[in-house]
């Protein structure tokens, strides 16, 4: 059985877990707390008080700048030489955004879709169903798995040749199907054709290769969803909530952009590889500007406690746990792992590289106490 195959049965009983009783009845608890002392509940309340235009617009600039250093550093180091990035500081990147994505699934978006969900403000609209989270993170996987599949099957079938004969392998491409040796260091293995960079992904039209700008797309899909909710979250704060709130969404943009840039820095095109990278990258870095923009806009009429906000809210915190924790284990955790370039790293490198994991998953769990 593949290592894919092990995790995903596993991924589905951690989400269905992660949703079930102690989650529920925590917030549970506290929905009895406050029966128990009269409290009246207010689901109307809209607008924002002590608004800071100059600081919110300001804001909108830091946090671009913060996604934008995290999402294009890595494409940079790769397609661009004279910045002399090094390459282990790329690869401790990866690693650390693999961290940083499961973390986020778990500690950032499904807690956040349990409480959306289970506010006594939505009443029996969702059917009185505790755990609607841990269906729709769920659903999200296993659409997201059969999404990857069918797209991954598409571009196979695509590269097979009708006609039933091999095309002739010249001596340089043979070259590049050569696998590198059990002992070899493949950080040393750096293929140049035609001056252009290979880096991990041999192939540009492998079905390896396609398969592997399939399973981005899908992170990039699930970053994108929660980072909208980020942006209008931090829009409507004021305070020291807000500066607080303001300091730890920068910290989770740089972490989760440099995961995101890795994966985007190696995707291989056959025309305009840098220019595909690059838009991906500034899509990861307008996104929750965006949503900032949009709490802006509609300050004013807010109502954060409305049953259409809190089910709107909690819906996307799901699916986006699921997208993110299909991800994060199966297309980063488990196959950065498996791949025969992590298998040739030096013990030290590969310890640094498990390191890099863990410490990117306490970040952003650390985060989670502010944002």
């Amino acid at each position: 059985m593949s290592l894919k195959n092990q995790v995903l049965p596993a991924l589905f009983a951690l989400a269905s877990l992660v949703a079930a009783s102690p989650l529920s009845a925590r917030h549970g608890s506290h929905d009895d707390h406050g029966h128990e002392h009269g409290e009246e509940l207010d689901c109307s309340a809209s607008g924002v008080e002590a608004w800071n235009t100059k600081l919110h617009i300001g804001a909108i600039f830091i946090v671009l700048v913060a996604g934008g250093l995290g999402s294009f550093l890595p494409v940079l180091g790769y397609y661009v030489p004279q910045l002399h990035i090094p390459k282990s500081a790329l690869t401790m990147g990866k690693f650390l955004g693999t961290g940083v994505i499961i973390s986020t699934a778990l500690i950032h978006m499904l807690p956040g879709g349990v409480g959306a969900l289970g506010n006594p403000c939505i009443g029996s609209r969702m059917g009185n169903y505790g755990a609607w989270p841990g269906v729709l993170a769920i659903m999200a996987i296993l659409v997201m798995h059969l999404m990857e599949f069918l797209l991954s099957n598409h571009a196979m079938g695509k590269h097979e040749h009708p006609h039933g004969h091999e095309e002739p392998h010249s001596e340089e491409s043979s070259e590049l199907a050569k696998p590198a040796m059990a002992g070899e260091d493949c950080d040393a293995v750096a293929v140049h054709t035609h001056h252009t960079h290979v880096h991990g992904l041999s192939f540009i039209d492998a079905p390896g290769a396609r398969a592997f700008h399939v399973s981005t797309y899908i992170l990039e899909l699930g970053i994108c969803l929660h980072s909208v909710i980020i942006g209008l979250t931090l829009s409507v704060a004021t305070g020291s909530e807000f500066t607080t709130l303001l300091v730890a969404i920068c910290f989770h943009q740089l972490c989760e952009g440099l995961a995101l840039g890795s994966r985007l820095a190696q995707m291989q095109h056959k025309n305009r590889a840098f220019l595909r990278a690059a838009i991906s990258a500034a899509v990861f870095m307008l996104i929750t500007p965006l949503g900032m923009v949009i709490g802006i806009g509609v300050r004013y009429s807010y109502q954060p406690n409305s049953p259409a906000a809190l089910i709107s809210i909690g819906v996307l915190d799901s699916l986006s746990a699921g997208i993110l924790l299909y991800t994060g284990l199966v297309n980063l955790l488990a196959e950065e792992f498996g791949t025969l370039e992590f298998r040739g790293y030096g013990v030290s490198k590969k310890a640094m590289c498990f390191a890099a994991t863990y410490i990117g998953a306490g970040i952003m769990a650390l985060i989670g106490k502010w944002a």
